[in-house]
């Protein structure tokens, strides 16, 4: 769900010789690094289902907490219930997402990318008025 990064350009950090992570990026060993979300989920509607690339920012939209954090509840021990209740929370909640779709081949088969680049919850509200204008213009133009 997540991979351990540089604190100051996010790029993967491997373990240092010694001690320490080191960033390739950054050409340099670092005593500490964070951790940042890099997952595929699967995300339906009514009309079907795709797999969808989340990096960090959107992930932390979607769970309500940095991957920091939600390591630390997973590493606590007897509180692996808190964990597993943080997951559950996210599942079947609906957002809004804002996607980019890329091809790609992957051994001669073209494939699709989809990449999720904003996710926000669904403002009830709003959607209802965009419906009721949407069904206004239908009547006027019949």
């Amino acid at each position: 769900m997540w991979y351990r990064a540089c604190k100051t350009c996010n790029k993967k950090v491997t373990d240092a010789i010694g001690s320490g992570y080191w960033c390739e990026g950054c050409q340099k060993n670092d005593d500490e690094c964070s951790l940042r979300y890099i997952m595929v989920v699967k995300d339906s509607d009514a009309s079907g289902e795709a797999w969808l690339s989340l990096f960090n920012e959107q992930a932390e939209r979607i769970f309500g907490c940095s991957a920091d954090e939600l390591n630390k509840l997973k590493s606590q021990e007897g509180e692996e219930n808190l964990f597993q209740q943080k997951l559950k929370e996210a599942i079947w909640v609906p957002h809004l997402f804002r996607i980019s779709v890329a091809q790609h081949e992957y051994m001669n088969e073209k494939r699709q990318r989809i990449t999720a680049r904003a996710v926000v919850p669904v403002d009830y509200a709003a959607e209802s008025r965009l419906l009721l204008e949407e069904i206004s213009k239908m009547k006027t133009s019949q």
